[in-house]
């Protein structure tokens, strides 16, 4: 009753297909970014410094007006919550009863 032996796999063999494919990945991504730095490089030799410079500077300003956008969005969204939340409080601080001891001792708790 003995077994056949079990067949020799060489060592390295397991999950090599796997590094070859991210090795491939990997190629493919840096071929994609050196296009991207080659493209760039034309486009600055071809439109010189002052091209390019102009275009970076527009990019930027964009990006600053968006958020400036944001961040007054942000502070519109802020005084909202800050007066829901205020309003929430006083309606707390007004409910009668036991309902509203155990609501303000559940804030108390909380530590709002």
């Amino acid at each position: 009753m003995s077994r056949p032996p079990r067949p020799v796999k060489p060592k390295g063999a397991k999950g090599q297909g796997r590094r070859v494919a991210q090795l491939e990945a990997e190629l493919a991504e840096t071929k994609a970014k050196l296009a991207r730095a080659e493209a760039s490089l034309s486009a600055f030799e071809k439109g010189g410094v002052e091209a390019y410079a102009a275009r970076r500077i527009a990019a930027l300003e964009e990006g600053q007006q968006v958020a400036r956008g944001q961040a007054v969005e942000a502070a519109v969204a802020k005084a909202r919550a800050e007066g829901e939340l205020r309003a929430l409080k006083d309606a707390i601080g007004k409910v009668p009863g036991v309902h509203g001891w155990l609501l303000r001792r559940a804030v108390r708790k909380a530590g709002l």
